[in-house]
């Protein structure tokens, strides 16, 4: 199962820019759900139908349809980005976690087709009878992401807690509306075929069964939202459950038939893939050592101990970090597991702030002395109690970067 820090990795690691063009491809992808095909057709009678077979009447309509659906993705993203580490805090109470749970439980039930969840008929009405103009396929643009909803909701969750994370307006508006450039953009190209078009590939067997697949994989989301109310037994054994489960479900129970060799092929391959993997999760991996010499043993940050570190003459190291931030766990399992860095921060004073919850009292001075603005954040104080805000880290970094600052630290 696909873990929700894919695209928040990316960025940190690669930058923006390779984040961004993961995003495209990712709405790109997303036109192949159960969910957003069957539109395809209606929105290519549309276009045909209001464009009296201009090709740039079609592809002006086009545009517009495209910029409709980035722009209603952009204000989730610009929402998520301004809420910043509220969204995050919020994750950590069980009952939000359990909520979310639920609700993509749901979803992945109507992927199994106990029912079927479908938008408001003035919604789909709308879709299917859009007045003429760019206003209509604006329109159209804007609503179709709420008929796309049951199948791309997980994918927008993910992507919501990246640009939560991020806590960047910017970023997040620029995250959901490639996102939604993405989704739109194959109506751009079939927008030129509006007319000659008579008909794609039907919705058969196949689609059936990739519906039953996301509803597996909705079901790992769920466990995924699930995981800090587990203890690790629990945690794997679930695994192991829903990997067995839907193994031997899509690669033998799902009826779903089709009429080619390649169809029962496929299936062979996913189910045997699955039941691989759950032997493999069942198999507890070595304890982790959790010696000095393999993680940093940090300090609960105090007035007291950052006194005392400068009084002392040391360097000091303060890292600003939540249990509910990626790029943080990022850290602590690469950059600060490195052996490099872990022998220069022995020379240091290393001290933590746990934003997870409430801040208490002489951890949020800080927060305001420094104007910290989100987490990550890793300051780097020399042994006289300066602080050296060109050394600062927001964000994930490598190890290898990491030490040329943790050096320059340790030089002043």
């Amino acid at each position: 199962m696909t873990e929700p820090d894919v695209f928040s990795t990316l960025i940190t690691q690669k930058g923006l820019g390779v984040g961004l063009i993961a995003v495209f491809f990712g709405g790109l992808s997303l036109n192949l759900t159960p969910c957003v095909y069957p539109m395809i057709p209606v929105t290519l009678a549309f276009f045909g139908g209001q464009s009296q077979g201009r090709t740039l009447g079609t592809l002006r309509l086009a545009a517009f349809y495209v910029l409709g659906i980035a722009l209603s993705y952009a204000a989730l993203g610009l929402l998520a980005s301004r809420t910043g580490s509220l969204l995050g805090a919020w994750l950590q109470q069980p009952l939000v976690l359990a909520g979310i749970a639920a609700v993509i439980l749901g979803l992945s039930l109507s992927m199994f087709g106990l029912y079927d969840l479908q938008p408001p008929r003035f919604i789909t009405e709308r879709l299917g009878q859009a007045s003429a103009g760019i206003g209509g396929a604006l329109a159209m643009g804007l609503l179709v992401g709420l008929v796309a909803a049951p199948c791309v909701g997980p994918f927008l969750i993910s992507l919501l807690l990246v640009a939560s994370q991020i806590d960047k307006p910017l970023v997040g508006f620029l995250l959901f509306f490639v996102l939604g450039l993405g989704m739109g953009m194959p109506y751009l190209a079939l927008a030129l075929v509006a007319n000659k078009t008579r008909s794609l590939p039907r919705a058969g067997a196949w689609l059936v069964w990739s519906k039953k697949i996301l509803g597996c994989i909705l079901i790992g989301l769920a466990l995924h939202f699930l995981r800090p109310l587990l203890d690790e037994r629990m945690e794997r054994a679930a695994a192991v459950l829903l990997l067995a489960g839907s193994g031997a479900y899509l690669g033998w129970i799902e009826r779903s038939r089709g009429s080619g060799k390649g169809f029962a092929a496929a299936r062979w391959l996913v189910g045997l893939s699955l039941l691989a993997t759950s032997v493999a999760v069942a198999v507890p991996a070595p304890k982790e050592s959790t010696s000095v010499a393999t993680r940093v043993q940090w300090t609960p940050f105090t007035r007291k101990a950052l006194d005392a570190a400068i009084a002392s003459g040391t360097p000091v190291i303060v890292d600003l970090y939540a249990d509910w931030c990626i790029p943080c766990v990022e850290l602590d399992h690469t950059t600060f597991r490195n052996p490099e860095v872990l022998t220069l921060l022995s020379r240091t004073a290393s001290l933590r702030v746990d934003a997870t919850r409430e801040l208490a009292s002489d951890a949020q001075a800080l927060v305001e002395r420094y104007e910290l603005m989100g987490v990550p954040t890793v300051l780097f104080i020399d042994r006289t109690g300066k602080e050296h805000p060109e050394l600062r880290l927001n964000g994930f970094e490598p190890p290898e970067r990491f030490l040329r600052r943790l050096q320059k630290l340790l030089d002043l």
